[in-house]
């Protein structure tokens, strides 16, 4: 009868078995981390849209407030010309008064 080494077998067994579980371990931790990159690139798309958004309404702003003062600088020279028009028209007729019963 031959003699069979018990020890040898049974640690290369439980090398086998631990090397079994740190590759579900190892497998866990990918899956982990790629459902973690999926949720960096939703994030990075999701801020990316609203710097988008925001980026447009500021040039929206910019452009209405630009409007907006050209219009502003319009009316003051209108106002202008009119009260220069008026000056005018006072100069030219001269003081007139206008007797009171």
């Amino acid at each position: 009868m031959s003699k069979f080494n018990v020890k040898p077998l049974s640690t290369e067994l439980a090398l086998l078995q631990k090397n079994a579980e740190l590759e579900k371990e190892n497998k866990q931790l990918r899956k982990e981390v790629f459902e973690q990159k999926l949720l960096l690139l939703e994030y990075k798309s999701s801020t990316e849209a609203k710097m988008e958004e925001a980026r447009v309404r500021e040039e929206k702003l910019v452009k209405s407030n630009e409007e907006f003062k050209q219009e502003m600088k319009q009316q003051v020279e209108e106002k202008q010309r009119m009260m220069k028009q008026m000056m005018e028209m006072f100069q030219k007729k001269g003081p007139t008064l206008v007797a009171q019963p």
